[in-house]
């Protein structure tokens, strides 16, 4: 299954999102709830990263009032994929149809609320599945499968104000830049 960072096969394919897919219920409502609440206003961001021996490179732009949040990935001149979340609990989910449908929306969500949650919000969502550990000067934190017995994932604030992420469980990085943002 790959996350989020399948970005990279975003970019070998230009084509415009087609195929939609929407939830009613996600698999971790808390998580959804989560970057409901925890994201305002417009962010836009620069992503590049590696997953395996490909190097990508896209523009996310995050979009939330509490009641609805919505994440577009874009490539040069065209929309890659759409998420939406909405309440109650419905997620709408648009990819460009040679995307890898185990680009599922939920392991986006994952990653979105890893990257931009603050630590205490992302905890709470998590549950008790997962270990949050961070510094205490706040830079880095590591996210823990419980139930493995590994790490998942981490996460560090670089010294730009840049944010660099890597998922150890499935083997990508990348790191994002905000360019914007807007309240």
């Amino acid at each position: 299954m790959r996350r989020l960072l399948c970005i990279g096969a975003f970019l070998a394919f230009c084509c415009g999102c087609a195929t939609t897919v929407v939830r009613e219920e996600p698999n971790n409502v808390a998580m959804a709830e989560a970057l409901l609440a925890g994201v305002k206003g417009t962010v836009v961001q620069s992503v590049s990263g590696a997953w395996k021996d490909e190097a990508f490179a896209a523009e996310c732009v995050l979009k939330g009032d509490g009641n609805r949040f919505t994440a577009v990935l874009l490539a040069p001149q065209m929309r890659l994929a759409t998420l939406t979340i909405e309440k109650p609990h419905t997620i709408r989910w648009e990819r460009a149809p040679q995307l890898p449908s185990s680009l599922d929306p939920e392991y986006v969500i994952f990653d979105l609320a890893l990257v931009t949650l603050p630590t205490p919000q992302l905890a709470k969502a998590l549950g008790k599945d997962f270990r949050v550990e961070e510094t205490s000067d706040g830079k880095r934190r590591s996210i823990v499968d419980v139930k493995r017995g590994e790490l998942q994932s981490v996460r560090q604030v670089l010294p730009d104000g840049d944010v660099y992420f890597r998922n150890a469980r499935y083997g990508y990085e990348f790191t994002v830049k905000t360019v914007s943002h807007e309240d």
